[in-house]
């Protein structure tokens, strides 16, 4: 299969992807509970919502892009760079983590548990049975990604540039209706409603919606005007989860909060957007668009490292009678420096030999692996 000789890449959405994974990592990482403090650091799991918002405006812009220069999406294509990219480095963690467990704490990750994440179902499991503590325990989010990738495809490939608008608009609907329905029979704020894809499937409509409404340019703005978006985003998902608590901190889930809440996160992640789309400077932070390259290794595997970085700490500076404050901070620091290392392994010796097979099914050029 032969791609076409126009390619896609902007570097600087590279940066903005480790941007999204830092938040979440900084929500798992540091131990910051009260004030406005603790709600930046619980704002830091809305990461997740703006790697959504990402996701889909790339992807969409990918189907635009393949779908005007050779006339069709290649759904069988599509597919197959999807897996290839996912799959074995998802897989295996899931294996190992079930394997692990099995061995240290039997129980603790069922086999039905396995087989929900699997099957891509991993999030309908968590809003059922709830989080556990083990190492995969942070993809759920990767279920709930691959399930608008079933069939966002098709959506695009079947209907009109308005029709798949008005598909897009309507997903953002249903996920307040579905907010709606959820509040109404009490579900739980921090599992049922943030892990239910009908939720956050709010994040890829608006995705979609700025890829279509861009159509491939990017806003030429001014560096103070950047800066200013990005702090407003900032404040906004602080501000998000310190008025409306959409992630934790609810007794029970109120509409009042958390519909204007949702709206909020969507405006902060949009607004993250915006500030990075288009800055040029950004994607000459070479360490930056490679860290944001490797972020799913780095999401992957950050749960984990956070587990091990404090167990070898703890002891050692318990003994020492460090301050928690400083302990906490080792601990992340530890964190993401393990992470970075295994995430580069993983990538280098396991990812990019999958990655250079994928190469065979774009149609589109993306960056270089």
């Amino acid at each position: 299969m032969t791609t076409t000789n126009v390619g896609f890449y902007r570097p600087e959405l590279d940066v903005l992807r480790f941007f999204a994974f830092l938040l979440v990592f900084l929500y798992h990482g540091l131990d910051v509970s009260n004030g406005i403090f603790g709600s930046f650091r619980i704002a830091g799991a809305l990461g997740v919502c703006l790697f959504f918002l990402l996701s889909s405006y790339l992807i969409t812009e990918l189907l635009e892009r393949e779908k005007n220069q050779s006339g069709a999406i290649h759904l069988r294509a599509f597919y197959i760079r999807r897996g290839l990219r996912i799959w074995p480095l998802y897989f295996t963690v899931l294996i190992f983590d079930y394997l692990l467990e099995h061995h240290l704490n039997p129980g603790s990750f069922t086999t039905s548990r396995l087989l929900a994440f699997f099957l891509v179902a991993g999030n309908w499991y968590v809003a059922h049975y709830g989080f556990t503590s083990t190492i995969s325990s942070p993809l759920w989010s990767i279920s709930v990604e691959e399930q608008f990738y079933i069939f966002w495809p098709f959506a695009r490939r079947y209907l009109h540039r308005l029709g798949c608008v008005i598909f897009s608009a309507t997903m953002f609907l249903i996920a307040y209706l579905a907010i709606a329905y959820l509040c109404r029979i009490g579900s739980s704020v921090d599992t049922a409603i943030w892990v239910n894809s009908f939720v956050q499937f709010q994040f890829f409509s608006t995705g979609a919606l700025l890829a279509f409404a861009l159509r491939g340019r990017a806003p030429k703005l001014h560096p103070f005007v950047r800066v200013i978006l990005f702090f407003a985003g900032l404040a906004i998902l602080g501000a998000t989860q310190h008025f409306f608590q959409i992630k934790e901190g609810a007794t029970f889930a109120d509409l009042r909060h958390v519909a204007p809440g949702y709206l909020c996160a969507n405006l902060g992640s949009a607004l993250f957007f915006f500030s990075f789309l288009g800055e040029a400077r950004l994607g000459k932070l070479r360490p930056l668009v490679y860290l944001g390259k490797i972020s799913f290794g780095l999401y992957v595997f950050h749960w984990a490292m956070l587990r091990i970085s404090n167990r070898a700490l703890q002891p050692l500076l318990r003994s020492h009678q460090v301050a928690r404050t400083t302990t906490n901070a080792l601990e992340v620091a530890l964190a993401f420096v393990l992470t970075v290392l295994l995430a580069s392994v993983s990538y280098r010796f396991f990812e990019l030999p999958i990655l250079r097979y994928k190469k065979r099914f774009e149609f589109i050029r993306t960056r270089s692996i």
